[in-house]
């Protein structure tokens, strides 16, 4: 009958067969069926199915997939790629099965937890430097398919491919903007592993900045000139660079100015090299202030202006300049145009009037604008001629108890050729200025006589020409009046320490600086045995101490010092003579302070134990680990002078123990030594394994874990989920090597995962399963009593109902004994170890 009817039609009847082909069925209806035996005495009762059959063609697994191959492959990951099955076995493909066998294993492991439903797939989790083969299985309705044919063997490495990087198009030729506008650089990039980026601008490298609060700058007094200067962001407070996009970086300056022009670098750099792209950045803005305004061949009514182009052309040529002019003398008098169409650096301005004050400004302009002024110093129109310039400082020589030589330099006269100079001098602790000469002295230097001796003096100088005297000169340096100083005394040197290689000489200055202070000394060497002195200073020296080199080890030198001053050297100071030798100390070890008392870190933090090593010769510094090894690849040692410092990045576990440091020469050996903990979340549980399971529960065991992390375990977390869900909850939190989980369902699978905690964290889980949650399988129940249905003279037919429980598993069949009458042992009827499939049977031959 149809599902959706209760009416059955009889399809086959009277057939002594047990299998039947029905036919004419509408596809993909769904079908009940029933059949019952019948003999002569009439029909049994009807067989019927629980569930629906559907009128379907049969179904079956797939062809294997086709065409596998690899792409990609890295360090962690590979990338395969496949097409479907050429025959999908009459159901539609729900997805593939990914598997890989490393090299040296025998067991295929799957990849992928779920069905992939596309034709490729990102293989990770590989061990670097290892081999792998890889093979795909498709899985339809009906079953999974054979795996496909068996890639090559596939090295997990990462591709090596140099740095190359590359500006955009545009930019090959260079990039100009105009001020304001936003710079934008893009570039491209490959290499494998993907390379680091760094920008530079003029070979600095440059980064982003997050922009910083301004300090507010005081407020200027009432009457001073203020200066506004307009306030700018810098460079990289302005800028951004875009590294998102793999392949691609993009740097950015927004609101450009003219000091943001230069040679912008991108520079790439992986393992296998270094690449670099330039492109030079123009930002066009306005030119800069004109320099150097001066002014030439000042007349009553004319004046030559000079100028210098602009510091900063603005990124463009200048076109011309535009010079103008104010009368100072009247601040209402606004500027007036001279000329606007310059070319050149100088213009000679006429019709001035004479006696006044002018201003000048000079103005730049390229083919964005005008830049700002250069203003001149305020201008006379006057003829040039006027009383000379001040001589420079004079200088003072030949200073004897009663006399001291004066000499200057010719100044600027003005316009008027110099006649003569008037000198001054003055006693430092006076404040009045006598005059030295009484008629005007015409050549550049004077000698003063007359002085008193022990007096400290000073001088000054002004030039005269027809328009009259000058400024006075700034005063000389302060002389006394002394007669010339004696060469000094001899120094009083020790030898301070020797090495192989030399000698240090250390001394006390000269009990006599012969009246003048001490310029510096020399330093002399003499091999014993040898009369002559070689000198080991090229030019003399200021501190009190020097090492002698280029000696022979185990001879005998002496030594000696001599001091200067302005009179010259004085005679030397001599040492008893001394032999080039090591000086020998036994080594001295000294940890730190901070260590002395033992580490204690969490792992992945870093491990430093600084220590200081001296002794003569230098020790040799040795580091071990007592009850075990360094690891080479790890720890860092760095020896600088007497400090000596071991560090460890990353502390693992297995870090922990006493380090020593030996430090060794010809005069002894010495050591010292410091305890570290490295603490740590304890490790994976062990021998995790189901106890009990049955429909209800599952009773989990499991073992403390091998390494607690450093901290007594404190509990375990335990947590379930069903076999094909993601989410993992919270079963239960214990302090005991087992778990009493309940609340299962029958016939559901489960996952269960442990983990170990200490007062660090929780380890790693520990997982088990898929777990079926069903009742452990006993012997079935027994059968109801057989009861006699047909007899003959040599046979029985028997029947009887299937046991109440079957144990957990379905009926395989039935074993039928049978007794004499009279007898007391039971025979079996079954042959062999055949079972009656059915519950019932026929008893033949008795």
């Amino acid at each position: 009958r149809e599902a959706g009817r209760k009416t059955y039609i009889p399809v086959m009847s009277g057939e002594n067969k047990l299998s039947w082909q029905v036919k004419d069925l509408i596809p993909n209806c769904e079908y009940y069926f029933r059949v019952k035996a019948v003999n002569k005495i009439g029909g049994g009762d009807y067989l019927e199915l629980r569930n629906p059959i559907i009128a379907e063609d049969p179904k079956q697994p797939p062809d294997p997939p086709v065409d596998l191959e690899v792409h990609n492959p890295t360090s962690k990951s590979v990338t395969l790629t496949w097409k479907p099955p050429l025959f999908d076995g009459g159901s539609k493909i729900m997805g593939y099965i990914i598997e890989k066998l490393a090299k040296g294993k025998e067991r295929w492991e799957r990849c992928n937890d779920y069905l992939v439903p596309l034709l490729t797939y990102t293989v990770k989790g590989l061990e670097e430097g290892k081999e792998y083969q890889f093979r795909v299985r498709a899985e339809n309705a009906a079953g999974i398919s054979e795996p496909s044919r068996i890639t090559p063997f596939v090295k997990a490495v990462d591709p090596i491919e140099a740095p190359k990087v590359f500006l955009a198009a545009n930019l090959q030729s260079g990039l100009e903007v105009k001020r304001g506008d936003e710079i934008i650089l893009e570039a491209h990039i490959s290499g494998s592993p993907y390379p680091s980026i760094t920008w530079l601008r003029n070979d600095e490298v440059i980064r982003p900045e997050d922009i910083k609060k301004r300090v507010t700058a005081p407020k200027k007094k009432k009457g001073e000139a203020e200066e506004e200067k307009p306030f700018q962001l810098s460079l990289p407070e302005r800028m951004s660079v875009d590294n998102h996009k793999e392949g691609e970086s993009i740097l950015s300056v927004r609101d450009s100015i003219r000091a943001d022009h230069g040679t912008f670098t991108i520079k790439v750099e992986n393992d296998h090299g270094v690449a670099k792209a330039s492109c030079e950045v123009n930002v066009l803005d306005t030119p800069g202030p004109p320099v150097n305004f001066v002014f030439e061949d000042l007349r009553k009514n004319s004046v030559i202006c000079k100028w210098e182009p602009p510091l900063d052309d603005g990124g463009s040529e200048i076109l011309n300049y535009v010079l103008e002019k104010k009368d100072n003398t009247k601040a209402e008098m606004g500027w007036v145009t001279v000329s606007s169409t310059l070319r050149h650096c100088k213009f000679h301005v006429t019709k001035l009037i004479e006696g006044k004050e002018y201003l000048f400004r000079v103005f730049a302009e390229n083919r964005v604008g005008a830049g700002p002024p250069c203003v001149s110093k305020p201008m006379t129109a006057k003829d040039p001629f006027s009383p000379p310039d001040a001589p420079n400082k004079p200088d003072v020589e030949d200073v004897t108890s009663n006399s001291m030589l004066v000499k200057w330099n010719e100044p600027k006269d003005n316009g008027s050729p110099i006649i003569g100079y008037w000198i001054e001098k003055r006693e430092i602790n006076s404040t009045h200025w006598a005059r030295v000469n009484r008629n005007l002295v015409n050549s550049l230097e004077v000698k003063v006589e007359g002085l008193l001796e022990g007096l400290t003096y000073i001088f000054r100088v002004c030039a005269e020409n027809a328009a009259g005297p000058g400024k006075f000169s700034p005063p000389s340096d302060p002389k006394t009046a002394q007669d010339p100083i004696m060469p000094p005394g001899p120094p009083i040197p020790r030898i301070a320490d020797t090495s192989a290689t030399s000698i240090e000489l250390e001394w006390q200055p000269p009990a006599y600086n012969g009246g003048g202070d001490i310029t510096g000394y020399h330093v002399y060497k003499q091999l014993m045995g040898v009369n002559e002195w070689s000198r080991c200073t090229a030019k003399p020296i200021k501190v009190l101490q020097f090492t002698v080199g280029e000696v022979r080890e185990g001879a005998d030198y002496k030594l000696r010092v001599t001091a200067l001053n302005a009179a010259g050297e004085g005679p030397p100071g001599e040492t008893e003579p001394a032999t080039v030798a090591e000086p020998k100390e036994p080594p001295t070890v000294e940890l730190d302070v901070s260590v002395k008392a033992g580490i204690q870190v969490m792992a992945g933090q870093t491990i430093k134990i600084p220590a200081t090593v001296t002794g003569r010769p230098a020790p040799t510094i040795v580091w071990a680990i007592e009850e075990g090894e360094l690891d080479k690849d790890r720890v860092v040692i760095e020896n600088v002078g007497t400090k000596s410092e071991l560090t460890i990045k990353n502390a693992l576990r297995k870090d922990h123990g006493r380090y020593v440091i030996t430090a060794t020469n010809s005069s002894g050996s010495k050591s010292a030594g410091t305890r570290v903990e490295v603490f740590d979340v304890p490790g994976p549980v062990l021998d995790l394994k189901p106890v009990v399971t049955n429909r209800k529960m599952c009773l989990l065991n499991w073992s403390d874990p091998e390494d607690d992390g450093g901290s007594d375990i404190i509990g375990f977390i335990v947590e379930r989920k069903d076999a094909k869900m993601h989410t993992w909850r919270l079963a239960v939190d214990t302090d005991r090597s087992k778990c009493d989980i309940t609340g299962l369902i029958e016939g559901q699978e489960y996952k269960f995962r442990v983990s170990a905690k200490n007062k660090f964290g929780t380890g790693p889980p520990v997982e088990i399963g898929p777990i079926l949650a069903v009742d452990p399988l006993v012997v079935p129940g027994p059968p109801s009593c057989p009861e006699v249905k047909d007899k003959t003279k040599s046979s029985v037919a028997l029947a009887w109902k299937p046991p109440q429980k079957d144990g957990g598993s379905p009926i395989k069949g039935y074993i039928v004994e049978m007794q004499d009458e009279g007898s007391t042992e039971w025979k079996k009827v079954n042959e062999g170890d055949k079972l009656f499939p059915t519950c019932e049977c026929v008893i033949p031959n008795l």
